[in-house]
């Protein structure tokens, strides 16, 4: 993401200024939260979930400068300085823009989402998308609005979804695995059905669709995975810098 000239102009002119951390929240929603760690009588427990940043040009000079390191670490480049960003739950709040099929993604500081290579649920509900951006989660006022498909038993219309996307992506990877080395055999035998090799690619799609939510249909179609390791491990983020 681009920075605001001025900040690096002030990063090249004073590099070696420290950075700081546990002074800046991102909330659920997307929110900047100051925590005024220099304040007298400043108690974690009274004091630590920090006080909401409401003037919108601040809030527009952070989300202008809100970057991460090759840590996975999230910060906001005040001039020369690194801000490191207590992401907890998440680095990107994702905001749906439209309606259903031609909605778009936003991130909480205003960026358009390009392309998602990743979606999945954890046990709370929440969806994370792993973008061009980074990764995040979708602002809960937003996932009602989602062309979002579950499938909850067998014969479901969402565990069909999934399974003909699981199946469409392992064909292509298959695909292109093979194409090169199999090119003549698959000349010789092009005019051969093989049921017992269909057969086991239904198999093999009806077992991922298994493992997954459903399909989300945004920005193309996506597989949603149900999570088993915590997020930051999942998606590669710190929450708490430190």
């Amino acid at each position: 993401m681009p920075i605001d000239e001025l900040v690096r102009q002030a990063m090249s002119r004073w590099p070696d200024v420290p950075a700081v951390f546990g002074w800046l929240r991102l909330d659920r929603r997307g929110r900047w939260l100051l925590v005024d760690r220099g304040a007298p009588g400043f108690d974690e427990a009274q004091h630590g979930a920090g006080s909401a940043i409401t003037n919108p040009r601040i809030v527009a000079f952070i989300g202008r400068n809100y970057l991460h390191d090759e840590q996975g670490r999230w910060y906001w480049q005040n001039g020369p300085q690194r801000v490191f960003v207590d992401a907890a739950p998440a680095p990107l709040v994702f905001r749906v823009v439209g309606e259903a099929p031609r909605q778009l993604l936003t991130t909480h500081t205003g960026e358009a989402v390009s392309r998602i290579d990743r979606a999945a649920t954890d046990p709370a509900g929440n969806l994370w998308l792993a973008t061009d951006l980074g990764p995040g989660l979708v602002d809960d006022r937003d996932l009602a609005a989602l062309d979002l498909t579950e499938h909850t038993g067998r014969n479901s219309a969402g565990r069909r979804a999934a399974a003909q996307v699981a199946a469409t992506q392992k064909n292509d990877a298959q695909g292109e695995r093979s194409a090169g080395a199999a090119a003549g055999a698959v000349a010789d035998a092009a005019d051969i059905p093989d049921a017992d090799a269909d057969a086991d690619a239904d198999a093999d799609a009806d077992a991922d669709a298994d493992a997954d939510a459903g399909v989300l249909t945004l920005l193309g179609r996506h597989l949603v995975e149900r999570l088993v390791e915590p997020p930051p491990e999942t998606f590669g983020f710190v929450e708490r810098p430190r």
